[in-house]
């Protein structure tokens, strides 16, 4: 198909939605003003919020289906959960900002960064529980799995009208979405996706790492260039990344936590350039970088101690330190969340028992 123009558009838009060319034409004024660009693009504009392809043979792509490298893609997803933007420094020495979310649909997860321009256009606009359209991100393997990036390209539509919104769970099914809650006292190792409800009882130690703000793997300082090297991307910026190791207990058992990333510095509740400066002035007070982590968690982050969260994750058997629960995240305890999963195992245990009799 070639190019439409803006009175084909419409009427595609009519043909399709159902929806009166007056006010095809006003919502069309509305985004040209808004975003500043032509009534034409504007109306390619309207369509894409609309969910309507152009080109026609759009294939609907749920998150499930991506892989890295994909280009031209649009998901529509639920924001899971949204981290503090952070600086960052360019290769030009200028800084710049980024800005992680974890969003899902019914197919799965993904980390959606905002670069930039894009911290700055939608990330106040952005929450938890919001459905949005994210349509032209770069598809990149992080971390954790498959993470959008929102390049210049990029553009992010809150509230899309688009079939796959009915799809979507709501926040407070997916949050133990695919995970399911076991008691410390129960694990025995090789467990995955649990979720534990327990308290901090110990802080073994914080830490902080130089990582690749595309990839997040860990990069190499290279002192005859004064240069950062990561193994895929090169030369690069570093981000600082936080580690925290926790012991936590339900009065069923203890088991030693690690958490990583945006999701530690969120709980610990500070930067991780911050984290990074106090291990560095430790580090440089003599202390060695594990005595500096521990130090560091013990003196500035006890109010940790004591505090009720729900932790999700995989358990493993370490040869030398027991049980520990990789964590994927947290969170604070929801009460309605509880009440509930304590009603739905009290209907369940009279069922059983109405079947025995």
């Amino acid at each position: 198909m070639g190019v439409l123009t803006k009175e084909q558009i419409i009427e595609v838009i009519e043909r399709r939605k159902g929806l009166s060319s007056n006010e095809i034409e006003k919502r069309i004024k509305e985004i040209a003003e808004r975003e500043g660009i032509s009534e034409h693009a504007a109306a390619v504009m309207l369509a894409e919020e609309l969910g309507i392809n152009l080109e026609g043979g759009e294939e609907l792509l749920h998150i499930g289906d991506l892989v890295p490298g994909m280009t031209g893609v649009n998901i529509v997803a639920r924001i899971m959960r949204k981290y503090p933007p952070r600086e960052y420094k360019r290769r030009d020495g200028s800084t710049g900002r980024v800005a992680n979310l974890i969003i899902y649909d019914s197919t799965g997860k993904a980390r959606l960064v905002l670069w930039d321009n894009a911290v700055a256009k939608y990330y106040n606009e952005l929450n938890p529980g919001d459905i949005i359209k994210v349509i032209d991100p770069s598809v990149r393997e992080g971390r954790n799995g498959i993470e959008l990036h929102a390049n210049f390209r990029t553009r992010i539509i809150l509230n899309p009208e688009d079939p796959r919104v009915e799809g979507i769970p709501p926040l407070e099914e997916v949050r133990s979405y695919n995970y399911q809650r076991r008691k410390i006292g129960e694990l025995t190792g090789g467990e995955r996706f649990v979720e534990v409800r327990g308290t901090i009882a110990r802080l073994y130690r914080v830490t902080a790492y130089d990582a690749c703000p595309q990839c997040r793997r860990k990069v190499d300082y290279d002192p005859a260039t004064d240069t950062w090297i990561c193994p895929e991307h090169g030369e690069v910026k570093p981000v600082k990344i936080v580690i925290l190791d926790f012991g936590l207990d339900d009065s069923t058992g203890y088991i030693r936590t690690t958490l990583f990333g945006d999701d530690a510095a969120e709980l610990i509740g500070a930067e991780p350039e911050e984290i990074g400066e106090k291990l560095k002035e430790l580090v440089e007070s003599g202390l060695t970088i594990r005595e500096a982590g521990r130090k560091l968690a013990e003196d500035e982050y006890y109010h940790l101690l004591g505090k009720e969260i729900v932790v999700r994750g995989n358990v493993v058997d370490d040869r030398f330190l027991g049980l520990i629960l990789k964590a994927f995240g947290w969170d604070e305890v929801d009460p309605r969340r509880e009440i509930a999963r304590v009603r739905a195992e009290l209907r369940k245990a009279i069922a059983e028992l109405e079947g025995g009799e």
